[in-house]
């Protein structure tokens, strides 16, 4: 996929979502937490509660935030830099598989295209993400395809006792 200046891409449909690396709700979900903690008037939790807003304000102020991806109803305009002046926009026709993977702390949306070429971004939204590609093209989802080729497939015995060692981290010997 080539990245191009975005002022020469052409979206496609309307304007769904945009997508950001900086997380947003929990800095001030952890701020609040802090609040509730001061009020309770005990050493401990006062000092538990100066640590969540601090926590929180260092998120607000020293991690930078911009623009990852913006979801179309047609498509999905990825951005190439944090200054977002380059990008490609990636027609849902053009998009084989779509996934949300949990990596080193961070979350990673990846495409995998028709053409076997895979993108993946970086983001704390990574839920908002998922909220908005399910609703418009859950069809491509990874879990979604692998839930429909095994629908009808029976579960035996065997194969609910391996997804059970596997669940509980049994190795096979």
């Amino acid at each position: 996929m080539e990245f191009r200046n975005i002022e020469e891409i052409k979206t496609e449909g309307n304007f769904v979502k945009a997508i950001c690396f900086k997380p947003k709700k929990a800095p001030i979900v952890c701020a609040i937490i802090g609040v509730l903690l001061i009020a309770l008037r005990n050493i401990y939790t006062i000092i538990l509660g100066v640590f969540f807003i601090a926590m929180a304000v260092l998120v607000i102020k020293l991690v930078e935030d911009y623009k990852v991806m913006d979801i179309f109803d047609q498509g999905i305009l990825i951005y190439g830099d944090r200054e977002n002046k380059t990008g490609c926009f990636i027609p849902f026709t053009d998009i084989k598989v779509w996934s949300i993977k949990r990596e080193d702390g961070h979350d990673l949306v990846e495409l995998e295209l028709e053409s076997g070429e895979k993108i993946g971004r970086e983001t704390f939204e990574a839920d908002k993400a998922y909220r908005s590609l399910y609703s418009l093209i859950r069809e491509k989802e990874d879990k979604y395809i692998e839930a429909q080729k095994n629908k009808d497939r029976p579960l035996s015995i065997p194969d609910a006792l391996e997804n059970f060692k596997r669940l509980l981290g049994i190795k096979n010997d």
